[in-house]
C-alpha cells in the first residue's frame, strides 16, 4: 500500500444527485492522451492498494456501458485498443452526458488506482470511519477530470472465448465489452428472471455454459436493472457483456436484454438444416407442396392469440422482411415478440383463402420458446403501395403479406361503430379492407374516425385484399 503521504488532498464525498449539463459539441478536445489504459492499469500491482496518480497522465477511451439501464451504478466503462477500465464517479444519470459510442478523456492526476477484489477501479481514495477506501470522484470534481469528445464512435464487443477471461487482475478483457458465442443458460436457470423482484431487491447470479463443455459462467444482474423481471431466454446463442472477476469468480453484466441473443435451438436440440421464410416462401410456384427435404424455419412471433384477431391455432412469424402464417391446430400460447425454431420437415406449404400458410402436421407440438420480447420494426408503407405489393406472386420471398406494417393517417369508415368485421381504411393515397374478428377481444370497442396510425399485416381473404390489427394499441 502507498505511504499516506502520497496522498494529496483528497475532497469529502459529496452524496448529492447532480444532473450534468450535456457537453457541448461533437469534436473532441485538443486533448493528446500520453497513456493506453492498459499501461494505466499496470501501475496498480498490488491487489487492494491504493495508488495515487501523481503524474499529469490522460487517458482516452470510448463509452461502452453507463448507468442507463440500471445495472450499473454510478460507473463509466470506457474502452480503448489495449484494455478497459472502470470509473467510479459519484453521481448518477450519466448516461445523458456520456452516452455509450462518445469518446471520453481522463486527467488522471490526483485520481486514485485500486481494486475491488481484482477488478481495477479509477476512483479516489478516502477514508470512511477510518477505514481506507475507493470511492467515486466528487460530483463537483467530474468535469475537472472527465472530458466529453465526440460522439457515435463505433462499439463493437471483442469476440473471446472462455479461455481468453482468466481472473488475473491484469488481464485486458477485464471491463472490457466482450462476446462469448454458442452459450446458454443452465437448465436450472430457464425458468427464473434476470434479478430479483422481491422487495428484498437481492443482485442475482444466473449461469450460462457452453456446448463443449459444462464449465458455468455467471451472468450478474442488479435488481434495480429496468429489465429485472424479464424472464431469460430459454435457447443458445450470443451473449455481450462486461467482464469483471471478483476474486477467482467470472462474471458477465449485461447492459440490457438485447446484450443476450439466444435465439438458437438448445445445446443437444436436433433440429434440420435451417432456411428462411423467405426461401420458404419461394418454394411455392402456384400449387402446394409438401415439404420432404428436412427443413427448419426460425422468426419472431408478431400475432396476438391473447387478442384472438386471428384464426384459432395459428400464428404470424416473421424472418427478416419475409413472414408467414403458421397453422397448428389446438391453442396457440405464444406472445408478441416470443422467438421461435419449427422443423418443418414433412408439413405443407398451401394456400388457404388466398393466404399463403405453412400447414403443420396433425398432432404437432408446438415448440419451446428460444427468446422473448424481440422487437419488430414495422415498415411503413401507404395503402396504394401495400395494395400494388400485394399483386406479387404469393412465392415472392420479400411479399408483403403477413409482414409487419404501419399505415400512417388513416382513417376507419364503415357501418357501425365497433372495430367487428369489414371495414373500410383510407389513407391519402386510396383505401383497403380492414377486418377485425367477432371474436377479438376489442371487437364490440368502438373506432376512431379521425387520421390515426395503423400498425398490423395484410393478407387475403380469396381475392379480398385485407389488413388487421393484432390489439388496440396497434391503433395510435
Amino acid at each position: 500500500m502507498k505511504a499516506a503521504a502520497m496522498i494529496i488532498g483528497i475532497a469529502s464525498l459529496s452524496a448529492c444527485k447532480k444532473t450534468f449539463d450535456q457537453p457541448p459539441g461533437p469534436a473532441d478536445p485538443n486533448i493528446v492522451a500520453n497513456m493506453s489504459i492498459a499501461n494505466l492499469k499496470a501501475l496498480h500491482t498490488t491487489p487492494r492498494a491504493y495508488d495515487i496518480i501523481t503524474q499529469d497522465i490522460i487517458i482516452s477511451g470510448v463509452v461502452v456501458a453507463n448507468d442507463k439501464s440500471g445495472n450499473f451504478y454510478k460507473q463509466l466503462f470506457i474502452q480503448d485498443t489495449t484494455g478497459a477500465i472502470q470509473i467510479l464517479l459519484d453521481a448518477t444519470d450519466l448516461y445523458g452526458s456520456y452516452p455509450v459510442g462518445r469518446r471520453v478523456f481522463v486527467k488522471c492526476k490526483d485520481l486514485c488506482l485500486s481494486d475491488y477484489n481484482n477488478t481495477i477501479q479509477l476512483g479516489v481514495k478516502a477514508n470512511i470511519n477510518g477505514v481506507p477506501s475507493q470511492e467515486g470522484i466528487p460530483a463537483a470534481s467530474v468535469g475537472r477530470h472527465l472530458i466529453g469528445g465526440s460522439l457515435n464512435n463505433p462499439v463493437e464487443p471483442i469476440e473471446v472465448t472462455l479461455n481468453d477471461l482468466t481472473t488475473n487482475m491484469q488481464n485486458r478483457y477485464i471491463n472490457a465489452l466482450i462476446k462469448l458465442n454458442d452459450y446458454e443458460f443452465i437448465p436450472a436457470d430457464t425458468s427464473k428472471t434476470y434479478s430479483d423482484t422481491s422487495v428484498y431487491k437481492a443482485t442475482t447470479n444466473l449461469n450460462i455454459k457452453n456446448c463443449q463443455s459444462n464449465v458455468q459462467t455467471i451472468v450478474r444482474t442488479s435488481a434495480y436493472a429496468d429489465f429485472a423481471a424479464k424472464k431469460v431466454p430459454t435457447g443458445n446463442g450470443s451473449i455481450t457483456s462486461i467482464y469483471t472477476v471478483f476474486g477467482t469468480t467470472r462474471q458477465l453484466l449485461v447492459r440490457d436484454t438485447s446484450d443476450v441473443q439466444f435465439n438458437n435451438p438448445r445445446c443437444g436440440s436436433v433440429l434440420p438444416p435451417r432456411m428462411s421464410i423467405g426461401q420458404l416462401r419461394q418454394m411455392y410456384t402456384g400449387s402446394g407442396i409438401k415439404i420432404t427435404t428436412p427443413a427448419s424455419i426460425g422468426g419472431v412471433v408478431i400475432s396476438d392469440a391473447a387478442s384472438r384477431n386471428i384464426s384459432a391455432g395459428s400464428f404470424v412469424l416473421q424472418d427478416g422482411n419475409s413472414a408467414i402464417l403458421v397453422y397448428y391446430g389446438g391453442t396457440i400460447t405464444y406472445n408478441v415478440g416470443d422467438s421461435v425454431n419449427i422443423d418443418i420437415t414433412n408439413d405443407s406449404l398451401i394456400v388457404f383463402r388466398g393466404s399463403l400458410e405453412l400447414k403443420k402436421q396433425f398432432g404437432s407440438a408446438t415448440p419451446g420458446v428460444s427468446a422473448t420480447n424481440r422487437v419488430v420494426t414495422p415498415v411503413t408503407r401507404t395503402i396504394s403501395e401495400i395494395n400494388t405489393a400485394m399483386n406479387a406472386p404469393l412465392g415472392t420471398a420479400d411479399h408483403i403479406e403477413f409482414r409487419l406494417v404501419r399505415i400512417e393517417n388513416a382513417t376507419m369508415s364503415g357501418s357501425g361503430a365497433t372495430y367487428s368485421g369489414n371495414k373500410t381504411l383510407t389513407d391519402a393515397s386510396g383505401n383497403m379492407t380492414m377486418f377485425t374478428s367477432s371474436s377479438a377481444l376489442f371487437s364490440g370497442s368502438n373506432f376512431f374516425t379521425t387520421p390515426k396510425t395503423y400498425t398490423g399485416y395484410c393478407s387475403f381473404f380469396n381475392t379480398t385484399k385485407q389488413f388487421q390489427i393484432r390489439n388496440l394499441t396497434d391503433v395510435q
